[in-house]
């Protein structure tokens, strides 16, 4: 009974370490995080686990349901806003969607550095990271679109103020956006 015991204990850790292509393409390590809790959007779309401490809030309206959060007990260039919104619309990533996206980008003052279409849990997804200012301070953000099907997808957002830690906070975002249920 204790060697089944201890097989089950290293065929979970061994699993919960595995490093997904979208954790790759950023080199982020794999985190694990500690009370995590469970919420759900207010259409019952789609789950997150994130940390019970973190300030969160949900939105719904006819078209989208989201679920923002963030570490309220860091300051605002120490932590990092994470929002995660279904969003019931067909996406397209062709040359007008990243025209637009382009466009809206220059709107905010970013430049992007970097962005690719990959899948996220063998959904097309396109993501993109950008930087810049906003309210006087250092700025990055990372969106991703994952193509869930024909009539819905999920547009995340990550949010970094300042330098400090910038990548680590942008890969904790990431772990926390692997862990989501759609």
């Amino acid at each position: 009974m204790k060697c089944k015991f201890f097989f089950i204990i290293i065929i979970a850790l061994s699993s919960c370490s595995k490093k997904t292509q979208f954790i790759n393409e950023f080199d982020c390590e794999f985190e694990v995080f500690r009370n995590l809790e469970r919420i759900d959007d207010v259409k019952k779309l789609f789950s997150v686990y994130y940390p019970y401490s973190w300030k969160t809030n949900l939105y719904y309206d006819k078209n989208q349901s989201s679920i923002y959060t963030a570490d309220t007990t860091k300051q605002l260039k120490e932590t990092m806003l994470l929002d995660i919104t279904h969003i019931a619309s067909e996406l397209v990533f062709d040359s007008n969607f990243i025209k637009k996206f382009n466009s809206n980008l220059k709107k905010q003052q970013l430049t992007e550095i970097s962005s690719n279409q990959i899948l996220f849990r063998d959904k097309p997804t396109f993501y993109s990271e950008a930087k810049g200012f906003k309210n006087k301070f250092k700025y990055s953000l990372l969106n991703l679109f994952i193509k869930l099907d024909e009539k819905n997808y999920i547009h995340s957002t990550i949010e970094v103020y300042g330098d400090s830690l910038r990548r680590k906070r942008i890969c904790k975002g990431i772990n926390l956006l692997e862990k989501t249920i759609f």
